[in-house]
């Protein structure tokens, strides 16, 4: 089962699954770019606001104007530029804490259709019209479905795997020869026997 999930399922879920990640993404680029575009035009809207900003501009830092109106200009343009920062980190933060309400959003739009129970390819599937023989699922393709036969697994102490022609067994070697006792005839050995 969980074999033929895979087969079927894995490269559509990597398609689903990249195609979810890029929009995620974009969207929260393009959402993040626009609140960076609102910050820029209120920053430079109260720049401009400024007094002596304009001159200030013109004479690239150094204006012909008392050098205590340039020291607080520029102590207004710094805390500006810092709150600027501030305010594009805290979007940038509120985006990516977004991120999972887009993934959410996007694997929302994903369709999984599966075919009716009465659909003619449910009743009667490919392999169901050869008679569920093994004729492979498609015309002219067979399957490799019960094509190979179950090999025998070579033994390693088979008698053809130690040298000896197929069909004969080897046999245990005899046991040695253990001489047997003398044996004695009647009359030998007994007493009075060379009286």
């Amino acid at each position: 089962m969980n074999q033929a999930e895979s087969r079927a399922m894995d490269e559509k879920l990597a398609i689903i699954r990249d195609w979810v990640i890029t929009n995620a993404r974009q969207h929260i680029q393009f959402a993040f770019q626009r609140l960076v575009n609102i910050r820029q035009t209120a920053q430079t809207a109260y720049l401009n606001s400024l007094p002596n900003y304009e001159i200030y501009m013109r004479f690239s830092g150094a204006p012909p104007i008392h050098h205590f109106a340039i020291q607080q200009l520029q102590s207004q343009i710094a805390e500006a530029h810092a709150d600027f920062k501030r305010g594009i980190d805290l979007d940038w933060k509120a985006s990516v804490l977004r991120y999972p309400e887009v993934l959410d959003y996007f694997y929302s739009l994903v369709e999984l259709r599966l075919p009716n129970d009465d659909d003619n390819r449910v009743v009667q599937p490919p392999f169901a019209a050869a008679g569920y023989q093994d004729r492979g699922y498609m015309v002219g393709e067979p399957s490799r479905v019960g094509s190979e036969k179950p090999r025998r697994k070579k033994r390693t102490d088979s008698a053809g795997a130690m040298g000896y022609p197929a069909g004969m067994m080897m046999r245990p070697p005899a046991p040695p020869q253990v001489p047997s006792p003398p044996t004695q005839h009647p009359g030998y050995g007994m007493p009075g026997a060379y009286l």
